[in-house]
Parts: C-alpha cells; sequence; structure tokens
C-alpha cells in the first residue's frame, strides 16, 4: 500500500496559506511588547481564533504540495495515494 503517484508542486511563493501564516507571523511578531504593540494583548486570542479559522478555509480551498521554486514554474512529486475510506461496517 505504499504506492506513489505523480502531483505537479506549485511555487511556495505562490501558495496564499504560505502568504497568510508569513503575514501572520510578521503581525504576531510586532504585537510582542518588547518590539512594538500593534496589536492589544487582550485582543491576540481573537487574532488567533480567526488565523485558525483562515487555515480550516485555506485547507479546504487548497490541494497542491509546494515546492522551493521559482513562482510561475512547476515541479514533479511524488505523494503517497490516498483511496477513499472505507465505508464503516456495522457489528452486532
Amino acid at each position: 500500500m505504499n504506492e506513489k503517484v505523480n502531483y505537479w508542486a506549485i511555487s511556495v511563493f505562490s501558495s496564499r496559506t504560505m502568504w497568510f501564516n508569513a503575514a501572520n507571523f510578521l503581525v504576531a511578531a510586532l504585537s510582542m511588547t518588547e518590539i512594538v504593540t500593534l496589536i492589544p494583548p487582550r485582543y491576540l486570542p481573537l487574532q488567533a481564533a480567526v488565523v485558525a479559522l483562515v487555515n480550516m478555509w485555506l485547507r479546504q480551498v487548497t490541494v497542491r504540495p509546494v515546492a522551493m521554486i521559482r513562482p510561475g514554474e512547476t515541479q514533479p512529486v511524488q505523494v503517497a495515494r490516498i483511496d477513499p475510506p472505507s465505508p464503516p461496517t456495522v457489528t452486532d
């Protein structure tokens, strides 16, 4: 069951998920009281909740692997084949 299939990766620099998380990292870093308080500490739990929700949404709309290549290029990669889950069995 270790079958591999070919898929095409996009550039990590074209990934919406990567850019969203990089921007969130910047906001979080700038919110540290040792640097500059961009977001007051009382709003950090809300920011974390928004980040979690956006990451769940991005997971739904992003299905391609990423690679360290130039934007606009693709690269073949091998990924493990995943079969659909089997239906649950009913036992008495």
